[in-house]
């Protein structure tokens, strides 16, 4: 990670979070439940509580203006309005006022109290009597459950204030369920100043007098009444206070209630004189949660050196393909504040999660992420930050939350792409390994997609953006990430890319019904597939007469014609034992159905390569699949226009991809060799590896065969003499040009010849340098027999049949005796005689004739130096300086010593693996010096 520290090593979480054992309760503080002395320690114990909480400054302005009204400062606000949006919210505010001004004597020299007493009238908290109605704890009329006499809102204020007596005061109005007067109501509070009035889940408490009152309604107007009664009381009582919070959390259990009637009843009520306090806005929510989650954050050192890591990484990888946002500095800012949480994660959350009614901002946050915690710490995995793309979704916490919120139907896209160990997303990871798979990057890019599938936006799903900061950390290349991420898309059965969205639905994608149809294609249809797109990748190109699926050697025909055969899939190559097809291959090579092959030089076979034609072959499987879908018109409704646009996209790359998988399955080349010491010829296998665009199988055969001097395009006329070749053996004196034809389509010692124009073109080249004599007649040495050396002959002039011989330079010259001149040169328009070189017979001999020319004399050996060759002219250098010399007949070796200078260091594994390998698989080795 670009040198930067884990997260864990910097911020450790609380020990109950790293082994598990914290309360969930913790993150669910209920006001009502505190307030009867329940819940978890840490909010019943006063000291614990202030100690834990994190003073922000909007929560400082509210305590403070609390705080000062209670002190009777007449300047201080009376009533308070909650309005919060995510951790660290509304309860929290409400308990921080219940212990501070319920226990101001107790807590009057912690650091919280010393925070606020500065800013409050005559320097201390004041100590308060504290009411709380809480609308989720109270319930109308079961005083046992509520522990009070009362049975309105009314009975359980005057209770809570001054106990029975207090009671007796508001008892008639309280059984009759009617509300008093404001005056009354003064009165009260008037006796029990300074005073505190909590009210949290109001909203919810109006919705039980619907309830409880069977719907008449006066129960309902009376609580309205009280309340709106109680707000204006509260504002003529000095020293009195009251808090409220309007909204519910669990309003959907209470089914055909108008909830917003009521809230916009209630909220013209407090609007009268209320002042809003939000304690958590914004990034404030940054250290609430580094308070109840962690030991510590770090040094801002630290901190700073992880967001400017990001924001530099973020500039250079990626540059105007993220929105300004994520690059401006302020964005650094976030990211060191937010620490050891990426802000992209903690704004999902806020905006996205937070308003879901399943999804109690504060508690289901904490808990997600002390769960998270929990797994990642004890996972071990390496990461600066910790991003949505992190969140654990195997983990059962972390999967529980996620379910509530999106409900049971979606375990099924988590088990089939994400969280299990034969997932799709993990298959991908497996399937790419390295930092890929260690950074398990296809199940965080599957992950960012699916907690971004949900919330208020209009638009669900994750934009580019969002994936690429859902997992992007320093030293993840954009190429990468972007790889993956559109592999993710193509793989997963569940996720889907729609208006530049990936998301996740509870429906399959077009990706599992491709899966499921596939298991229903026939094999032949998969066989016709392959065997169309297999002819197309070896096309009948000169030199070579194509055919493909041969079995044996009967499938192959004997004939002089250069045959490409490509071999059929059973004879497939196993990189690491290719012996068995080598043999297979020998014996097609080498027989012709029962009996021996006669032209064993003018046959090359190629072999698949197992795995490839197994990607191939899976290929094909698909786009079958895929054009069956395509077909099905009554299934082809299910998805919309921008998935049937992709599937017909899909098809046609399926088509342009299937044959160029199989371009590369066929790259076992075989064929004859000479055997060593005069045995009988071998079988050579020759890798062409990978293809480059636009190759076909018979292109790339041709080329090999012509760079390694296997395939000639012409002749030089004294290879036909050299030792090499061993056509004219050193006590033979001539030899029939059928019979040279032949050998060269028989003997694999020979190179192949592109076609039988090359043979010809060398001979008339060697007749004319007097290289050789070509002479025709009933034998060579026969009376009649018409000579040709030294002279003009027209390629088309001959013809390869018997009674036409190459002769020596130095016999043809005898043959022609002292002062000969050469034969006329037929008429190269005219129809070749069939037998002869030459139509007629010998023109009578004249003196003008010139001296035939001897054979031209040169170096037996040579040297050649040749300086300062870039890297796209060494193929270039090699045909026209080395490959002439090998067409002679002549022994060629090369010694290269390649420099190489580069503006940034060479990787290592180019020259050990690339290079070395990429040698050794030649049977050469280098010698590799550093400059």
């Amino acid at each position: 990670m670009a040198g930067l520290k884990s997260w864990n090593e910097i911020a450790p979480p609380h020990l109950d979070i790293v082994n598990g054992s914290f309360d969930e309760a913790l993150f669910a503080a209920d006001l009502g439940l505190v307030s009867k002395g329940e819940g978890p320690q840490d909010y019943l114990d006063a000291q614990l509580f202030v100690q834990k909480t994190y003073l922000t400054a909007n929560l400082r302005t509210a305590l403070v203006e609390i705080g000062n009204r209670l002190a009777g400062n007449p300047a201080a606000k009376a009533v308070h309005r909650m309005q919060t949006e995510f951790g660290g919210g509304k309860t929290h505010t409400l308990l921080s006022a219940y212990h501070l001004f319920g226990n101001a004597r107790a807590l009057s020299r912690t650091r919280l109290a010393r925070q606020l007493s500065s800013s409050i009238k005559d320097g201390r908290l004041p100590q308060a009597t504290v009411v709380v109605l809480d609308g989720s704890a109270l319930t109308p009329d079961r005083t046992k459950e509520n522990r009070s006499p009362g049975r309105t809102l009314l009975g359980h204020l005057a209770f809570q204030l001054g106990g029975q007596g207090a009671y007796e005061g508001v008892r008639a109005e309280d059984e009759a369920r009617q509300a008093t007067s404001t005056a009354h109501l003064v009165a009260l509070l008037k006796r029990y100043t300074p005073c505190l009035i909590l009210m949290d889940e109001t909203l919810e408490y109006l919705a039980k007098t619907i309830t409880a009152d069977g719907d008449q309604g006066a129960l309902t107007t009376n609580t309205l009444v009280f309340i709106k009664e109680l707000t204006t009381a509260v504002a003529n009582t000095p020293g009195a206070c009251l808090v409220a919070t309007l909204t519910a959390s669990h309003l959907e259990d209470f089914t055909g209630i108008n909830h917003e009637d009521l809230l916009e009843r209630l909220a013209k009520i407090f609007g009268r004189t209320e002042n809003v306090i939000t304690p958590v806005e914004g990034d404030d929510i940054f250290p609430v949660l580094h308070t109840r989650l962690f030991q510590s954050t770090g040094t801002p050192a630290q901190r700073r050196t992880v967001a400017d890591a990001y924001g530099d990484y973020y500039a250079e990888q990626f540059g105007d393909a993220l929105p300004a946002v994520y690059r401006d500095p302020v964005y650094r800012d976030r990211i060191e504040a937010a620490y050891p949480f990426h802000p992209e994660l903690i704004d999902l959350l806020t905006h996205r999660w937070g308003s879901l009614s399943g999804f109690q901002r504060t508690r289901g946050a904490l808990r997600t992420l002390a769960h998270s915690i929990k797994a990642l710490h004890a996972e071990g995995r390496i990461s600066p930050l910790i991003h949505p793309g992190d969140i654990p979704l195997h983990d059962p916490g972390v999967r529980a939350e996620i379910l509530k919120i999106t409900g049971g139907s979606y375990l099924a896209a988590l088990n089939a792409d994400i969280i299990r160990e034969d997932s799709r997303a993990r298959i991908e990871d497996q399937r790419r390994g390295g930092e890929v798979e260690k950074l398990r990057l296809a199940t965080k890019l599957a992950t960012t997609a699916f907690v971004n599938s949900f919330g208020s936006d209009k638009v669900p799903g994750a934009s580019d953006a969002q994936m690429t900061v859902g997992v992007g950390r320093p030293g993840l290349s954009r190429g990468a990430l972007e790889d993956v991420r559109d592999t993710v898309k193509n793989v997963a059965w569940y996720m889907r890319y729609e208006g530049g969205r990936y998301r996740f639905t509870t429906e399959p994608n077009l990706n599992k019904v491709i899966v499921e149809r596939e298991s229903a294609v026939p094999e032949d249809a998969i066989a016709e597939l392959l065997e169309k797109a297999t002819k197309s990748v070896v096309p009948a190109e000169s030199p070579w007469r194509t055919q493909t699926d041969v079995l044996s050697s009967a499938d192959v025909r004997d004939e002089p014609r250069l045959t490409l055969a490509l071999l059929d899939p059973e004879h497939r190559v196993e990189p690491s034992a290719p012996g068995a097809v080598r043999e297979a291959a020998h014996r097609i090579l080498s027989e012709y159905d029962q009996s021996g092959r006669t032209n064993k030089n003018t046959l090359v076979l190629v072999a698949p390569d197992t795995g490839a034609l197994g990607r191939a072959r899976a290929l094909a499987r698909t786009l079958a699949a895929m054009r069956e879908l395509r077909d099905d018109v009554h299934r082809l409704k299910r998805f919309n226009q921008e998935q049937q646009a992709d599937l017909r996209e899909r098809v046609v790359r399926a088509e342009d991809r299937l044959p160029g998988l199989l371009t590369t399955a066929y790259r076992h080349v075989f064929l004859l060799a000479n055997g060593t010491g005069g045995s009988p010829p071998t079988t050579q296998h020759l890798d062409l590896g990978l293809p480059r665009a636009s190759e076909t199988v018979t292109s790339r055969v041709t080329e090999r065969l012509r760079s390694g001097d296997g395939l000639l395009d012409r002749l030089a006329p004294a290879a036909l003499l050299s030792d090499r070749f061993d056509l004219l053996p050193a006590d033979v004196e001539a030899v029939e040009i059928e019979d040279l034809l032949k050998a060269f389509r028989r003997f694999p010692r020979l190179p192949k010849l592109a076609s039988i124009e090359v043979l010809r073109d060398c001979l008339a080249e060697g007749v004319r340098r007097g290289v050789f004599g070509l002479v025709s007649g009933a034998t060579w040495q026969a009376a009649d027999a018409v000579i040709r050396i030294g002279e003009e002959i027209s390629p088309d002039e001959i013809d390869f049949q018997p009674g036409t011989w190459l002769v020596r330079a130095a016999r043809a010259q005898a043959l022609r005796g002292p002062g000969a001149t050469p034969a006329y040169p037929s008429d190269t328009s005219s129809p070749r005689t069939g037998t002869a070189v030459a139509s007629g017979t010998r023109e009578p001999k004249t003196s003008e004739a010139p001296a035939p020319r001897p054979p031209s004399a040169g170096p037996t050996s040579l040297r050649l130096h040749i300086a300062d060759v870039p890297a796209d002219k060494v193929r270039d250098v090699v045909k026209v300086a080395v490959l002439p010399f090998a067409a002679q007949g002549a022994e060629v070796r090369v010694e290269l010593d390649v420099s190489v200078r580069a503006s940034k260091p060479i990787p290592p594994h180019v020259i050990d693996l690339v290079v070395e390998e990429g040698l050794g698989q030649l049977g050469l080795r280098a010698e590799t010096y550093e400059q």
